[in-house]
Order: structure tokens, then sequence, then C-alpha cells
């Protein structure tokens, strides 16, 4: 059935309906998903793309040639090779790496700390102890600004949904942080008990500090709600 014929006098006549003229010859007359047509596909895709790779190869082969690369080196552009030098004379990758990661801790570390200042100043606008204003927990950006008579005025920049509004700083603190307004409002100095009679104002020294640390916290041990309450002796609001 598969056999070819030159003439069609040689196809036999039992056959010469499955037969057809191709190319000058008398050749079988398959249906496109016949096995044989199916597999000859198959074949003829592999061999177009194992002549593909060879000229691939080949053609990678003739530009070594040229370039005359030795064996595991790579071409690169001339941008980026000259960009290798510059960066070269700093660093192995891994040194680079430990620099970019140092880079960043310490703009945090300096973005926090100008946080703090700012923060430090807000804290004297509005008449707050300082160390206990920087202390508090998420607090938003705050803007000093000139207002009439020579007086400052602090707003509170606060994000609510998708809109960021203005309110006056005060109002914000003491409506978000009412519990630890007594800290707030505390001076820098502690009393403390002098030779056994009498009191001193003075400032917080280690010594002084730790003393009223100890008595307020007897006093309040049951209410402490929080690391800043517990820091600075607050009770637990009711």
């Amino acid at each position: 059935m598969l056999k070819i014929y030159t003439k069609l006098d040689d196809v036999p006549e039992a056959l010469r309906e499955h037969y057809k003229l191709s190319d000058g010859r008398y050749v079988p007359d398959l249906d496109a998903e016949h096995p044989v047509l199916v597999h000859n596909k198959k074949l003829l895709t592999e061999k177009s793309e194992a002549t593909a790779k060879v000229a691939e190869i080949t053609a990678d082969l003739e530009e070594a040639k040229k370039t005359s690369i030795p064996r595991g080196h790579v071409v690169v552009a001339k941008a980026d090779a000259e960009l290798l030098e510059k960066y070269r004379p700093l660093g192995t990758p891994d040194e680079l790496a430990t620099v970019k990661t140092e880079h960043g801790t310490l703009k945090e570390t300096e973005t926090k700390r100008q946080r703090d200042d700012t923060n430090r100043l807000v804290a004297k606008e509005l008449g707050y102890n300082t160390d206990a204003f920087v202390s508090l927990p998420n607090l938003p950006e705050f803007e000093i600004r000139d207002g009439k008579d020579g007086k400052k005025s602090v707003v509170a920049k606060v994000t609510e949904g998708d809109k960021l509004i203005e309110k006056p700083a005060k109002d914000y603190v003491e409506a978000n942080h009412a519990p630890l307004l007594p800290a707030l409002v505390a001076k820098a100095g502690v009393t403390v008990p002098a030779n056994g009679s009498g009191t001193d104002s003075q400032p917080a020294s280690q010594f002084g500090a730790a003393r009223e640390f100890g008595k307020q916290y007897n006093e309040v041990k049951q209410g402490a709600t929080s690391d800043l309450e517990a820091r600075f002796g607050l009770a637990k609001s009711a």
C-alpha cells in the first residue's frame, strides 16, 4: 500500500483510487491523521530543531574564534565592564552588601534621632515632660508653626481613612494618651528627702530617680498597664 509508482499503469487497478499524482510520481493518498504521516511530521520537526541548534552552536563557535575569548570567560557590554571597574575598588560583593545593610541601620537610627529631636521641641511647646513625650507610642508627625503675636502653634498630622487631616497637637495627645497625662505634665525633677527631714527639689539623678521610682512602684504596682506607665510610675485607669 505504501509503494510508490512512476506510472499509473504500474499501480494495481484495485488500489488506484488510493493513489494520487505528486511530483510526477504516484504515491499513496493518505489521510493527514494516518500514523505514517503523523510520525513523519514529528521526525521533520525534530530534524528542524536539531538543525537550528547546530546552526546556533556553530555561530557561537565562529564568534568565539573571532574574539579569541578563553574558556570560562564571557563577553559583556562596554558600559557593564566600566561599571565593574568602578565598583572593584570599593570591595567585594559581600563587603558591599554589609555596607548597604549598615547604611540602612544607620539611616534608620538617624531618622529616629531626628524624629525624637523634633518631638522634644514639640513637647516643650506643649509644656510636656520631654522624656515622657518621646516615649509615647505611635506618635504622628507634628509641625510647629508661627502663630499670632509671636506665639507658636503645634498641629498633629493624622491619617483618618485615606485622608491626612490636621488637629491641634494638645487635643490629639489628650484624646489618644489620656492615661499617660500625669507623666506628660510631670516636671523633670523629683522631690527627694534630704538628710531625713524636709525636701529638696533636685534634678532626677540616678539615686534620686531610683528612690522615687521605688516609692511610686509600691503605690501603683497593681496598676501598671504599659512599659511607659511602669517607667513613670502611673496607676492603671479604672
